[in-house]
């Protein structure tokens, strides 16, 4: 399939250039294993503590059991060979966790804080060491895996009033900035988990491996968010247009969002090890993204080369959803 040369929206160069923190860490391997967090005391996960994540886990949808296309022989060699898997019925959230719900999560932890501070500027004048190794990653390139990196600029929760607090406007924006082991540790506590690469492609493409989550038809405005500027995302659900066959909104385009598998090549194997979550390495990233991986090449269904995917920092593109065993009945 021959794609436009062009993009959605044509990334600034301002936006490039402040990308900096990003591009420092390309291809970089987290060295040491990812933290699970357990350590943390966390209050239990209740409708009524958190009524943003219940309703998330409350609209999961379910992606029937059977076999799913992975892949395809016509695109970059990372997504060949084409290839099918079998799936047991999961459900996936259908739209990425917002700012609103991981702000509950981070209520339910046990994070002292010293003092408040605004969404982005965490800093250690706010926080006790340990809270700094949870809540921040500073300049440090290896070596750091915090939960969510609140003292980076595009980070849209702070502490105000003795809680997390996100900035208003941004409460339905999907959450960015979390680690990988920060997103999985936020699904472990809604009684969830992140997809493997294979659920999220199997819910992203649906039964006829169409390329992009709506079909074959290439990306625009009315089916994805890609704004090219740093910073700038989009409320999370507000582009049907652009729904999966299972009903699985913001596939494409917004952030690119975690899994659960490590970088290895194809034909998908759950049992090579790459499901394995005390492993080190890249963790696959999928969907493209609102501003480096906006064009209709990376906003597939099968686009598995992320930019930047180091899963012991935080990232202004990368956010996540979570999915779960298929309730039975």
């Amino acid at each position: 399939m021959a794609y436009p040369s062009i993009m959605l929206t044509k990334v600034s160069l301002i936006a490039v250039a402040g990308a900096t923190a990003c591009t420092a860490i390309v291809g970089s391997v987290q060295a040491e294993p990812p933290p699970d967090f357990k350590t943390i005391d966390v209050a239990p996960f209740t409708s009524e503590s958190a009524p943003q994540s219940a309703r998330a886990r409350e609209t999961m949808i379910t992606v029937p059991a059977g076999r799913y296309t992975l892949g395809r022989n016509d695109g970059p060699t990372i997504e060949q060979p084409e290839h099918t898997v079998e799936l047991q019925a999961f459900q996936i959230d259908r739209t990425e966790v917002t700012n609103a719900a991981f702000a509950e999560y981070l209520n339910a932890l046990a994070i002292p804080v010293s003092r408040s501070f605004e969404a982005g500027s965490a800093s250690r004048d706010d926080l006790p060491d340990d809270s700094v190794a949870l809540l921040m990653e500073e300049d440090r390139s290896s070596g750091l895996y915090p939960i969510i990196a609140l003292d980076d600029a595009q980070a849209r929760i702070g502490y105000r009033d003795g809680a997390f607090t996100v900035t208003q406007g941004y409460e339905d924006h999907p959450v960015t900035e979390s680690t990988w082991a920060g997103a999985r540790a936020y699904c472990t506590w809604r009684g969830a988990r992140l997809p493997t690469e294979a659920e999220w492609e199997a819910a992203a493409r649906g039964t006829d491996a169409s390329l992009y989550p709506w079909g074959n038809t290439p990306p625009d405005d009315s089916r994805v968010f890609t704004s090219g500027r740093t910073g700038v995302t989009g409320v999370v659900g507000e582009h049907p247009a652009g729904a999966s066959e299972f009903g699985a909104l913001d596939m494409s385009g917004s952030l690119a969002e975690w899994t659960s598998s490590l970088m290895r090549p194809y034909p998908y194997d759950a049992d090579d090890g790459r499901e394995a979550g005390d492993q080190a390495g890249e963790r696959v990233t999928r969907g493209g993204d609102y501003i480096y991986d906006a064009n209709a090449a990376t906003l597939t269904a099968t686009h598995r080369n992320g930019f930047s995917n180091a899963p012991g920092r935080g990232h202004r593109h990368i956010g996540f959803r979570c999915a779960a065993e298929a309730q039975e009945g």
